[in-house]
């Protein structure tokens, strides 16, 4: 089994929905859309989603159709969480990574952590539901769990 898999209509319907939306800055951007279909960790939090740049290797070994010079960044969604999310949850998992794409001064692209005054803004859009992404995390968390107790128990039974 593989580790990653290309996103499905729903999520690039999405993406593009949040992308119009939110961000129109970043809509020159090329965007690669894929699942992660192993639970990640990092520093103790289960991750739902990430934004990467791609490295000049990436970029090469990505040119397709859509990207004939290869896609500027990645985004991976744990596939789980996007199963049982909700189109609130999705919307703002979407938002909620976009907001970490910066352009700098030349237009170039930079990451940028939490720590940023934009995520300001999306506290305030997240006001309704402040604890979405715990709630979201759990739920994703408890699906691998039970998943690795029905694989558990078919090894035993």
């Amino acid at each position: 089994m593989h580790r990653y898999e290309d996103s499905d209509d729903n999520l690039t319907e999405v993406f593009l929905n949040v992308m119009e939306e939110h961000f129109p800055q970043l809509q020159f951007l090329k965007f690669k859309l894929i699942y992660d279909l192993k639970m990640r960790v990092s520093k103790g939090r289960l991750v739902l989603a990430s934004v990467e740049t791609a490295s000049p290797k990436i970029k090469y070994l990505s040119k397709d159709k859509i990207a004939i010079d290869g896609y500027d960044l990645l985004m991976i969604v744990d596939q789980k969480a996007w199963e049982v999310a909700s189109l609130d949850q999705r919307v703002k998992l979407m938002r909620h990574e976009l907001r970490h794409v910066q352009l700098d001064e030349t237009g170039g692209v930079r990451l940028v952590g939490h720590e940023i005054e934009d995520f300001h803004i999306e506290v305030k859009l997240n006001q309704d539901s402040p604890e979405w992404r715990m709630a979201l995390a759990t739920l994703t968390h408890d699906m691998y769990e039970q998943e690795k107790l029905m694989l558990k128990e078919n090894k035993n039974g």
